[in-house]
């Protein structure tokens, strides 16, 4: 549930912040005052995509940032998982998420106060706000849009997103099966290449990590009379008779003794320098040492440039790096194996074929008998809920069918039909708005105030069918969507009709959070909090405000609703029999005091 929302700089939404709560909440407004800002505010909070062009003029960034109070385990799952919730806790939970858009186009997301990628915002967001407005009412004439819904109402998205898998792992192995074709067709010719290219590799025998050895060597190598020059100064530094360090030592070293025996608090400096002279004489050995050892190597360095040179050769044509060339080696070999053996390999990726068609098949085909099975029954929830919305003799139906496809591979119901990642269904929405008439496809008789009570009418249907799975009924919802969000959903419709839609969202609003923007008075009478929105001009700057109505509040904006902008006693005498009729006692209104 949605609890509160903070805008600032989207727009002419300058800073504003609303505090909302459980129910039906309405906002209104004059056509142009930024009620469908609001909607964009909740749009961005959904993972909807950001428009540097929202941001103010003059204002660095926009910021959006909504809180919301959730239960739901897919949600406290990914949020876990993306380390942005603390794992192992129960219970409700918190989930803030911030959004904030640059002018210059660059954004940033937070969620629960940390970054988090919009990816996990676009998972979650499902889990806690849908938005419905006039162009998601369009999007129920997409073609994919039925099928998506029948799967939602009946819990499928998990064996739909398997049907999908399965199918591109048949789809891998069809192109590794096509890949083998084609390899037979010029076989002995590849696998001379393959014998020329492992030789190749194989005669220098790299090893990871060797260029950065032999070059360090090399470095060495051609150094050789600038470390004999370094290590000489290094030796007589040390130990010259005169002015070595060694000498210098033992002469402060004696001294420090001779007053070891007058003070005894020099005894432990005196130490400290023996420890310094017996170091020194180590570094003297070793230095000497490499010295009396160092020599000119003309064969080794030629060794390894020769080395370097082959190991770049094989850098150049198999990878960047030595571990590419490995890589590219072992890849080699698997496919000499392969053509080596072609036959068997055919016949292996035959069978990875065969297998993993059959695996799809058989979740294809599972997926499609669950459609046929739930259909009829979203077709009749639908259909409830449409007679409450003034369709009192309208049918309603989700149509499942196969195309068929007479070189398919794919037979079911004694035919041959077409299939993809879907699966082998084609689900459509049927709609007869009056009796007598033919059931046609939705997209075909639906008007836009048609249309968008069908959209109310599903999004009670998933609704009830979420709320029946958490209270135990046969259906498999695995968690709540909190708050919907209705922008203009009763376009097109009005009188008797608009109460209707009014009623279905109040009615809604007993199981669900339900924002709601409208223009029509019956439709915000319904509303248990009201909130207006209004534009001002303030020194020469426009700002919109959202205010939360009382009871007098909302009588005069119903009314305005009613009568436009000359609002009369008639219109609030008829402003308050519409709030009364969703009211309990005798029509009187309500305290303010759930305003938000």
């Amino acid at each position: 549930m949605l609890t509160s929302l903070r805008v600032r700089d989207l727009a002419v939404l300058e800073d504003v912040e609303v505090v909302f709560a459980e129910g039906l909440t309405v906002l209104t407004g004059e056509t142009g005052a930024g009620k469908s800002l609001v909607v964009d505010a909740l749009t961005l909070l959904a993972g909807g995509r950001a428009d540097p062009a929202l941001v103010r003029a003059g204002a660095e960034r926009l910021v959006v940032e909504g809180a919301f109070d959730c239960d739901d385990p897919e949600a406290r799952a990914a949020l876990a998982e993306a380390g942005l919730l603390e794992e192992g806790r129960s219970g409700p939970f918190e989930v803030v998420v911030r959004r904030e858009i640059a002018a210059g186009g660059k954004g940033r997301l937070l969620v629960n106060g940390s970054p988090a990628a919009l990816k996990t915002l676009q998972e979650i967001a499902p889990r806690l706000l849908v938005l419905h407005g006039q162009a998601e009412a369009r999007d129920l004439l997409d073609p994919d849009a039925p099928r998506e819904l029948l799967d939602r109402f009946a819990a499928l998205e998990e064996g739909a997103e398997a049907t999908a898998a399965q199918f591109r792992e048949f789809l891998g192995r069809e192109r590794e099966l096509s890949r083998l074709g084609d390899a037979a067709k010029d076989r002995v010719q590849r696998l001379e290449l393959l014998d020329f290219q492992i030789g190749e590799i194989d005669a220098v025998k790299p090893r990871e990590g060797e260029d950065a050895e032999i070059s360090s060597e090399r470095k060495r190598l051609a150094s050789v009379e600038r470390i004999g020059k370094l290590l000489s100064e290094a030796s007589a530094a040390l130990e010259d008779d005169e002015r070595g360090a060694l000498r210098a030592a033992g002469a402060a070293r004696s001294a420090l003794h001779s007053l070891e025996e007058i003070d005894s608090s020099y005894a432990a400096r005196s130490a400290t320098l023996a420890d310094a002279i017996e170091r020194l004489k180590e570094v003297a050995f070793e230095t000497s040492r490499d010295l009396e050892s160092l020599e000119a190597d003309p064969a080794r360095a030629a060794f390894v440039a020769e080395r370097l040179d082959a190991l770049a050769k094989l850098k150049r044509k198999y990878g960047a790096t030595l571990s590419d060339v490995l890589e590219r080696r072992a890849s080699l070999g698997k496919e000499r194996d392969e053509l080596t053996d072609l036959e068997g390999a055919v016949k292996r990726a035959e069978e990875a074929v065969e297998k993993a068609f059959s695996t799809y098949r058989r979740v294809a085909l599972e997926l499609s008998a669950a459609r046929e099975a739930a259909a009829p029954r979203l077709g009749r929830a639908v259909e409830a809920h449409l007679r409450d919305l003034a369709f009192l003799k309208s049918s309603f139906s989700a149509v499942v069918t196969r195309r068929e496809e007479a070189a398919s591979r794919f037979t079911a119901g004694g035919g041959r039909v077409s299939f993809g990642a879907r699966g082998i269904d084609q689900v459509e929405f049927a709609f007869a708005p009056n009796p007598g008439e033919p059931a046609r496809p939705l997209q075909k008789i639906a008007s836009g105030g048609e249309l968008s009570r069908v959209q109310l009418a599903l999004a009670a249907a998933l609704a009830a069918e979420e709320a029946d799975s958490e209270e135990g009924a046969p259906s498999h919802r695995s968690g709540p969507v909190r708050t919907f969000v209705f922008d203009e959903v009763d376009a097109g419709v009005s009188g008797a009709t608009a109460e209707a839609v009014g009623r279905k969202l109040r009615g809604l609003a007993g199981r669900e959070q339900i924002l709601v923007v409208t223009h029509l008075a019956q439709v915000a009478a319904a509303g248990e909090r009201h909130f207006s929105v209004s534009k001002e001009a303030t020194k020469g700057r426009t700002r919109t405000r959202v205010e939360a109505l009382d009871d007098a509040g909302r009588v005069e904006a119903v009314a305005a609703l009613l009568a436009g902008a000359s609002v009369g006693e008639a219109a609030r005498a008829q402003a308050r029999q519409l709030l009364g009729a969703f009211l309990p006692g005798k029509g009187r209104l309500r305290p303010s005091g759930r305003t938000g």
